[in-house]
């Protein structure tokens, strides 16, 4: 596919904007330096500012924290989190190589991101720190994205009603501090951080 430059993005979305079509822009999947160009060429143009970007973000995926938090904190680009159960495999549903009926890694093989040996090594041991503490662990995982400073939303998925409901519950729960540094500790081991 063909990248549009920024600019001309930026102007389309004035459009939007301008006709009430839309309230804010975002984007979604960018990188540190394009989030910097939407917001330096907004900046010098007077163009509409982006307000949020739409990025994966889960326990299995924290590269939005190595330089796009920044961005949330210091420019007040909020994140829009999906996948934040990382495809269902925090559920802890795909472990020792399950896979249910009707479940999105079932469905969609291409899909290998979260479906590796170290993310399923991974995955074990956070659906275990969840059970430990009396949590089921899609709403632990749900809840930790909700802690994070920089997020805004986090976009929940379900294929059951059963599910919807307990990612829906997940709101309710803060996790304690002594959960928060396990879960970091865990991270730290995990990748070697």
């Amino acid at each position: 596919l063909p990248i549009l430059p920024v600019e001309e993005t930026l102007d389309v979305l004035d459009g939007f904007v301008r006709a009430g079509k839309v309230r804010y822009v975002g984007v979604s999947n960018e990188t540190p330096w394009g989030v910097a160009q939407f917001l330096r060429h907004a900046e010098a143009r007077g163009l509409p500012r982006i307000a949020s970007i739409q990025n994966a973000y889960n326990l299995l995926n924290r590269v939005y924290e190595i330089g796009l938090s920044e961005f949330s904190h210091h420019e007040d680009v909020s994140l829009l989190a999906y996948s934040p159960l990382a495809m269902g495999v925090l559920c802890g549903k795909y472990l020792d190589g399950a896979r249910p009926e009707g479940a999105r890694l079932t469905r969609y093989t291409r899909f290998t991101r979260y479906s590796n040996p170290q993310a399923e090594a991974a995955a074990r041991e956070y659906v275990a720190l969840a059970r430990e503490h009396g949590l089921a662990p899609a709403q632990m995982a749900l809840a930790w994205v909700n802690q994070q400073p920089f997020v805004a939303s986090n976009l929940i998925g379900a294929t059951t009603m059963a599910q919807l409901k307990e990612n829906i519950d997940s709101v309710d729960i803060t996790l304690p501090p002594e959960l928060l540094q396990a879960i970091d500790k865990l991270t730290a081991e995990i990748t070697g951080r």
